[in-house]
């Protein structure tokens, strides 16, 4: 099936652009990012991810304020033929201009939260070493990630209650390729052993640069 960016010329196969380069169900592309007040005083996560091979698209907005409170949107739709289509109900991710400029929108809906935020790059996007993984024999992970430092401006509501959002730091996390998703995948022998591995991911604003650590 085609959609608006097999208008362009960046193919990798000789497929249209809506189609996977694999069948394997784990296939995905998401996005991640976090933000937080410099006072401690909240925190949120946002994300979005596109599973083709499933034929899902979610979504999710978190917020934690300092007195233990969390609130919470969740969405879930049928993945849409256009990959660029970025729309979950009322929560849609807008590449206002790439690699430099996102918006999120919520709108008003039943939880009671909603947003509008705008994430701006303080950073060039760093991108990290491809990841693989194998257990037992399969491939777990093989994915491509990178990572940038922003700021984020605008507003969280809640119930009604503005939370003002100037400037405040955040990191975004952008990875697409392979990822074990969900349950395990039917039909296959169980696991012999329990698949573990150790991985620290530390980004850091600091006052006049950044750090990135990755292990």
């Amino acid at each position: 099936m085609l959609s608006s960016f097999d208008d362009y010329p960046i193919h990798q196969t000789v497929h249209p652009i809506a189609r996977p380069d694999s069948e394997d169900r784990n296939k995905y592309d998401r996005f991640w990012f976090n933000g937080y007040d410099r006072g401690g005083d909240w925190y949120f996560g946002i994300g979005m991810g596109r599973y083709p091979n499933l034929g899902i698209m979610d979504c999710a907005l978190s917020l934690v304020t300092r007195d233990g409170d969390q609130r919470c949107f969740f969405g879930s739709r049928r993945a849409p033929a256009d990959p660029t289509e970025l729309t979950v109900g009322p929560y849609r991710l807008e590449i206002v201009e790439p690699m430099r400029r996102t918006r999120l929108v919520l709108e008003d809906n039943e939880t009671g939260i909603a947003a509008d935020l705008t994430f701006t790059a303080r950073t060039a996007c760093v991108e990290e070493g491809r990841q693989t993984w194998q257990h037992d024999g399969r491939t777990n992970i093989d994915n491509t990630r990178f990572a940038q430092f922003g700021t984020w401006t605008g507003v969280i509501s809640i119930d009604g209650d503005d939370l003002e959002v100037h400037a405040q730091p955040g990191t975004k996390d952008r990875s697409w390729g392979l990822r074990v998703i969900g349950a395990p995948d039917p039909g296959v022998a169980p696991l012999q052993t329990l698949p573990q591995f150790w991985f620290l991911w530390n980004p850091v604003h600091w006052d006049d640069h950044c750090t990135h650590v990755g292990l």
